[in-house]
């Protein structure tokens, strides 16, 4: 499925897709699954996308080793495509 979605994307706009936007609100895990609770204003950062593609590209051509926090990454950059302006 998940090589289907990126494929029905390249389909659509080719090998480069660009964002607009950069930064995003990152919400903790605490917070981001506490359905019951809205987030205090004081839980809300910054995350910047730019940032998130360039780890991975520094972590890939280093031959760093990928661990489960590069599926955060890989997933915020997957949401800016997801809801990227048609």
């Amino acid at each position: 499925m998940f090589n289907e979605a990126l494929d029905n994307l390249e389909e659509r706009v080719g090998d480069v897709v660009e964002l607009e936007e950069d930064f995003f609100w990152s919400i903790p895990r605490e917070a981001r699954y506490d359905p019951y609770r809205a987030p205090a204003t004081e839980q809300l950062t910054l995350g910047q996308l730019t940032s998130s593609w360039n780890t991975l590209k520094r972590m890939h051509a280093t031959g760093e080793h990928m661990n489960e926090h590069t599926l955060v990454w890989v997933a915020e950059l997957l949401q800016a495509l997801g809801l990227r302006p048609r």
